[in-house]
């Protein structure tokens, strides 16, 4: 999705880190799903690719399969 995006735009990984405020190696990991990605570092990668983050929570009682973690 990430990566759509970036050559949707038309940036390079050091293009979209210098938008984040951040190294073209935080990119390289969020892209290959290596990188544990906090809620402010989702916030400004949204913003850096126009876009935004919505972030949700499942409060179903009946709901009983393990978490799912979404890696960008």
């Amino acid at each position: 999705m990430v990566i759509l995006r970036r050559a949707e735009l038309g940036l390079t990984q050091q293009e979209l880190a210098e938008r984040m405020g951040t190294t073209k190696s935080v990119i390289s990991r969020i892209e290959s799903g290596q990188h544990r990605t906090s809620t402010e570092t989702l916030r400004r990668l949204a913003e850096a690719l126009d876009g935004h983050a919505v972030v949700g929570f499942d409060f179903n009682p009946d709901h009983r399969s393990k978490p799912e973690v979404v890696r960008l």
